[in-house]
C-alpha cells in the first residue's frame, strides 16, 4: 500500500496559495484522480475521493450554478465552498505526509 500522497498535498497547496485558478485545479486534480493506480488506506482514499465529488459539483459560473440548484439544491458548489474543502482536505491529508 502506498499512501505518498505528496503530489496531492503539492496541488492542493498551489490552488490554496492562488498559483492555480479553480478551474485549472479542478482539471488537474480530477485528471490526477482518474489516472491514480495506487492502493491507499481506506480513510486516505475517502478523502481524495470526496474532493473528486467536491471538484465533480464545483460550478464556476454563477448563473449556470443558480440554474443547476433550482434543479438539485446544495448539490453545487462556488469557489468559496470548493477553497473551504479544499483547505479541509489538505489538512486531512497532510496527516499521512
Amino acid at each position: 500500500m502506498n499512501n505518498d500522497v505528496s503530489q496531492y498535498l503539492s496541488l492542493l497547496k498551489s490552488f490554496l496559495a492562488g498559483e492555480l485558478s479553480a478551474e485549472e485545479f479542478q482539471g488537474t486534480y480530477l485528471d490526477m484522480f482518474k489516472r491514480e493506480n495506487r492502493q491507499f488506506e481506506q480513510t486516505l482514499f475517502s478523502a481524495l475521493d470526496t474532493l473528486f465529488g467536491d471538484l465533480d459539483s464545483f460550478v464556476p459560473d454563477p448563473a449556470l450554478r443558480a440554474e443547476l440548484e433550482s434543479q438539485n439544491p446544495g448539490f453545487y458548489l462556488d469557489e468559496t465552498t470548493l477553497r473551504r474543502r479544499v483547505s479541509d482536505t489538505y489538512e486531512r491529508l497532510a496527516a499521512f505526509a
